[in-house]
């Protein structure tokens, strides 16, 4: 009977796996905003290898998980420049991941909560401090997590 708990762990795990096509970018992902408990969400976008198309490569949120990046996303991509959304109780931010040559390699969608009072520009300052972590994270992890 003890193959049962193992046999039950592995299938659990191939199922947790199916749901995070890049579990090291998922990592990255998930300790950045370990560390952020005003984040709402946290998305690393880029064009995995072998693809064509920018793609959610992990985020806080698993249905955006796999999915196509969002118009602002590729904006954001495409031009290297910082968009900034709001949404209903927050702010969305997008920041290109940079190359050292400048030109994006990846993208980091930053959403935090925009509570009634709260200074609009340190909230969007403070996304672009998360969106450097998650840079120097990447960057860290030395090989593409994607």
């Amino acid at each position: 009977m003890r193959f049962v708990p193992v046999f039950l762990v592995m299938i659990l795990a191939a199922c947790a796996s199916s749901k995070t096509p890049y579990p090291a970018a998922q990592d990255i992902v998930d300790g950045v905003a370990a560390a952020h408990p005003e984040l709402v969400r946290l998305t690393l976008h880029a064009v995995p290898a072998g693809k064509t198309e920018c793609t959610q490569v992990a985020s806080t949120v698993k249905s955006r998980r796999g999915k196509p990046s969002d118009p602002e996303d590729l904006k954001a991509m495409k031009t290297g420049q910082k968009i900034v959304m709001d949404e209903s109780g927050a702010v969305d931010v997008t920041v290109p991941i940079l190359r050292k040559s400048g030109k994006p390699t990846a993208v980091a969608g930053v959403t935090l909560r925009l509570e009634e009072g709260a200074d609009r520009a340190a909230l969007v300052h403070k996304a672009g401090v998360i969106a450097e972590e998650l840079a120097t994270a990447v960057r860290a992890a030395g090989a593409p997590v994607w």
